[in-house]
């Protein structure tokens, strides 16, 4: 029988309203695949910074797979701290006033849908907040980028959905992916990059770019032990009174069958069997529940509880 997590039992007596309200906010569900990468990005976090060569990652994965799901997983393990009691001497009092001494150790930022080196320098730049221009020219966005990410302690940059660098030139692609390596170069920061197996064919074309940045591949589920185990991890978080019935392997194939493997989508679709369970009284997750929402659309399924990226 699974053991429903205490924040969930915590919720089993609340009302049908705050219950599906819970179920439908997003929560991190762990599992061997994503714990081994967020172990590899802290030891990237802890052992990379400051070398002269720095080694990042390009995680790989299809979309609704869960890459950004993990990334925040990793920046909310690495919150920011108060920077004035750890490195008082790198604070001007215009800078402190500016931004309260506030360190960033993991900054999060969606690369740029028209790719370029000024747009990046302009992303991150909006990102942390920092004064500047949209005219300045292109060295005067490098410099602001690298003064303010050094100013802030942020040691290491995640650029997610890397692959919209794929609706510019080769050209372009190329200037901004120079762009992201000088930043690490100058820096001395590890630089984690997010997005689908088609950025890594752009960034194979480059072998000074490919070389520094190792691929992680988040794999779709299959039928196997670890993918029972995960539906086990997800039904722990469910506030469901009665022992669900979904880990038979007819059942887990029809979960697996109709989300195709994706995570975001095997957790949508869960998640939205649950509610529909509660809707009709029946406090527990079958077949038959599973049939009724697979009948929707996964894109519907997930608007239907207003479920945010997995």
């Amino acid at each position: 029988m699974i053991e429903l997590t205490q924040e969930t039992k915590a919720i089993l007596d609340k009302s049908l309203d705050e219950k599906i309200a819970y179920i439908a906010k997003a929560n991190w569900i762990n599992y061997p695949l994503a714990q081994s990468i967020l172990n590899q990005l802290e030891d990237i976090l802890t052992y990379e910074q400051g070398k002269d060569r720095v080694t990042s990652v390009l995680l790989v994965g299809s979309s609704n797979n869960g890459k950004t799901s993990l990334l925040k997983r990793f920046i909310e393990l690495h919150p920011p701290y108060d920077l004035f009691k750890t490195n008082p001497e790198k604070l001007t009092k215009e800078f402190f006033e500016k931004y309260h001494a506030t360190g960033i150790p993991v900054k999060y930022i969606i690369a740029p849908s028209e790719p370029s080196e000024t747009r990046l320098y302009s992303t991150i730049l909006n990102g942390i907040n920092a004064p500047f221009k949209e005219s300045d020219n292109t060295a005067k966005k490098q410099y602001l980028v690298e003064y303010y990410l050094e100013m802030l302690d942020i040691n290491m940059l995640v650029i997610d959905e890397i692959h919209n660098i794929l609706s510019g030139s080769v050209a372009k692609q190329k200037q901004m992916l120079n762009a992201i390596k000088n930043l690490s170069n100058n820096l001395k920061i590890p630089i984690i990059l997010a997005g689908t197996k088609d950025a890594l064919r752009t960034i194979n074309t480059d072998t000074q770019i490919s070389s520094r940045f190792r691929p992680v591949y988040l794999t779709k589920w299959k039928m196997d032990k670890d993918y029972v185990a995960l539906l086990g991890t997800i039904l722990a978080t469910l506030p469901l009174k009665k022992e669900s019935d979904i880990l038979n392997s007819k059942t887990a194939q029809e979960i697996l069958n109709i989300s195709e493997g994706y995570i975001g989508d095997i957790v949508a679709l869960l998640k939205k069997a649950a509610i529909y369970a509660l809707q009709n009284n029946k406090e527990k997750i079958t077949i038959n529940e599973i049939r009724e929402c697979g009948y929707m659309s996964m894109e519907n399924v997930k608007k239907s509880i207003n479920l945010q990226d997995i």
